[in-house]
């Protein structure tokens, strides 16, 4: 099951990189990559197809040398092929004094694994957390504080007597504390999902915030009945350290935090992305040089807390980490000056500098008596003065200057090269709206502002300028949530161009593809469908239904041949459409056609089932849940949609 999750990237023979993408999503490649490529599980190490033979058959790699024929790695990177064991396995069990839960719940989400991971906290209590593909899905406790009694009444939604009588109710029936809150009425099903979801979340603040005891994990364990997705993995585990103690972090980070801090050079469990860090926290990550220490990073931030947490969870994740000695304290006392002889200050009138001559400084000795001067001191001659016209003019030869004194001029060490200007760009909500849509137009010399004779050098040199303004750092506070993504949009597409252009090989290769001599140039179009339709299937879950269905339309246009598409479709059709009565045979129209094309698709089914069931088409909605479940058994949304539609029926 992990192995199916595995991500890969695929490299072109045009030096274009696609990916991550996990085997669904490679299995429509199968048949249509006809050309050689690479491919990598880390998006750094590539190998050919022929090494990857879970993936092989689906990227054609007939034409691949075999995999004994494969380049050995390296040196030095057999650590990094088979790295995959310390990051991505949960061990068995283990002391939290050594691996905290934040640590073993980031390794369950990033190797997607399935299992139960049980906490026994020094006073015997037992917290559970059910992963499915490492994504949270139940979290129990046996401590009687943190039952969904004891939470509903603190969080009022009932009161102490319900509680108590449901708890009666619970141990004279033998039933779980869920179903004595039904069947005494005390929660409506209709809050059951928020209810239930707000306590699990509540657990698991719990759970992530035990510092002391011992844990287990028990791979594949099922989740139990009635189990459901609590959230996107990183997101809840993001939220959930925001929300830990102060008081008990600091106390956990101890004298760390006088310890400079560093990055850990992309190597920690999950991506940064994933984390979704807020502005603050993302200044705070970017701020890390290795010359500060912890406290000195958190000292000017408005919310200190805030970064205390999050450097917390990065160290615990290892983004980053502290050096193993202690900087002292610096001190922001300004350092005494040395002790000064006083001198009174000098007159104004002129003659002070022929007094100020004639008398000698003033010793550091002056309280020790000297013997009396028998020979007068010599009177000084008299200044000589120079008109001003003279003053600081410069000899007209070296031959009037001095033989120990060099002639000065400005070194001349390199010709000066011609510097192309900045190119001149608009910042402006509308302008990045506009350098977008004329960037996704262009090859990769118009998005760098060259031409096909500029050199390696110049599409680094254009990169740097063009960075300088688009890079997603630039985005200042309080800026539109738009100006980011569309600056990110932007700066992948320049970043995208560079790489294919600042090295050599690619760039032929691209130069070749331009002119038309590539034989394989339709997999560009593959990939991008994917990446639109993951991004519509994201938005229209969100229920932004127009917004998904023009990325569906441009999904259906890169690549028409795949099915899902035309069920997704129709599904936003119908949730867009006035009269869903009208619309709901165009709907099911497109749902059919995915069926055709691709008769596994548990979506087609799925969307008419909902719509049925919209509709008021029971029956329907029925055998479509039913439909969607021969397919996928463990399909969570159809297990659930048939009990809400036959309470009193397993299905």
């Amino acid at each position: 099951m992990v192995e199916a999750e595995r991500q890969y990237w695929v490299r072109t023979e045009q030096g274009i990189v696609w990916g991550p993408y996990p085997r669904g999503v490679l299995e429509r490649l199968r048949g249509r990559l006809k050309g050689r490529c690479d491919v990598s599980t880390d998006g750094k190490d590539y190998r050919p197809t022929s090494a990857f033979p879970e993936v092989a058959e689906m990227l054609g790699s007939a034409e691949a040398a075999p995999m004994a024929a494969a380049p050995p790695p390296e040196p030095g990177r057999a650590a990094v092929l088979t790295a995959e064991a310390p990051l991505g396995k949960l061990p068995e069990e283990g002391d939290l004094a050594r691996a905290s839960v934040l640590r073993l719940y980031a390794l369950a989400a990033e190797s997607s694994a399935t299992g139960w991971l049980q906490i026994t906290t020094p006073e015997e209590r037992l917290l559970q957390i059910s992963f499915r593909r490492g994504a949270p899905e139940h979290v129990m406790s046996d401590d009687p504080e943190l039952g969904v009694f004891r939470f509903l009444v603190d969080s009022k939604a009932i009161s102490a007597q319900e509680a108590l009588r449901a708890e009666e109710h619970r141990a004279r029936s033998g039933i779980d504390a869920v179903s004595a809150l039904f069947q005494l009425q005390l929660i409506p099903p209709a809050d059951a999902h928020r209810v239930l979801g707000a306590h699990a979340l509540f657990v698991l603040d719990r759970a992530l915030s035990t510092w002391r005891g011992k844990f287990t994990f028990e791979s594949d364990a099922p989740s139990p009945p009635g189990a459901f997705p609590l959230g996107a993995k990183w997101t809840l585990l993001a939220d959930a350290s925001r929300r830990l103690d102060a008081a008990t972090v600091r106390a956990r980070l101890g004298r760390k935090m006088q310890r400079r801090v560093q990055r850990s050079g992309g190597n920690g469990v999950g991506r940064l992305e994933e984390l979704t860090l807020n502005a603050q926290e993302a200044r705070l990550f970017g701020s890390i040089d290795g010359t500060r220490t912890g406290d000195e990073l958190i000292k000017g931030l408005p919310d200190q807390a805030l970064g205390l947490r999050m450097l917390h969870l990065l160290a615990e994740l290892g983004h980053l980490s502290f050096d193993s000695e202690e900087v002292a304290p610096r001190s922001t006392q300004p350092k005494p000056l040395p002790a000064q002889p006083s001198v009174p200050p000098p007159r104004a009138e002129a003659t002070s500098v022929l007094r100020a001559a004639s008398v000698p400084p003033p010793s550091r000795f002056a309280s020790i008596p000297t013997p009396p001067r028998t020979a007068p001191i010599p009177t000084p001659p008299r200044p000589v003065t120079i008109p001003p016209a003279a003053r600081f003019t410069p000899p007209t030869s070296p031959q009037r200057m001095a033989p120990s004194q060099p002639l000065i001029t400005p070194p001349q060490l390199l010709p000066a090269v011609p510097q192309k200007p900045a190119p001149v760009v608009d910042v402006s909500l509308a302008g990045l709206r506009a350098t977008l849509a004329k960037l996704e137009q262009s090859d990769h010399f118009a998005a760098l502002g060259l031409d096909r004779k500029s050199a390696l050098a110049d599409a680094r040199r254009a990169f740097f300028q063009l960075a300088r303004e688009y890079h997603p750092d630039t985005v200042t506070e309080g800026s539109p949530p738009e100006v980011r993504s569309l600056k990110e949009s932007i700066f992948a597409r320049i970043n995208e161009a560079a790489s294919a252009l600042s090295d050599e090989t690619r760039r032929k290769a691209y130069e070749a593809e331009l002119d038309g001599q590539a034989q394989n140039v339709d997999v560009g179009n593959i990939f991008a469908a994917e990446d639109a339709f993951q991004r519509a299937e994201i938005i229209i879950k969100a229920r932004k239904y127009a917004e998904g269905l023009a990325l569906l339309e441009e999904a259906i246009k890169l690549n028409p041949d795949e099915g899902e598409f035309y069920a997704w479709r129709g599904w936003a059709h119908f949730m867009l459409a006035k009269e869903r009565r009208v619309a709901h045979a165009e709907a099911v129209a497109g749902c059919k056609k995915a069926l055709q094309m691709s008769p596994l698709c548990a979506p087609a089914w799925l969307f008419q089932a909902q719509m049925a069931k919209i509709l008021g088409d029971l029956k329907t909605a029925e055998s479509c849940f039913k439909k969607v479940l021969e397919l996928d058994a463990n399909h969570l949304e159809a297990i659930r949609e048939l009990r809400y539609l036959y309470p009193g029926k397993k299905s």
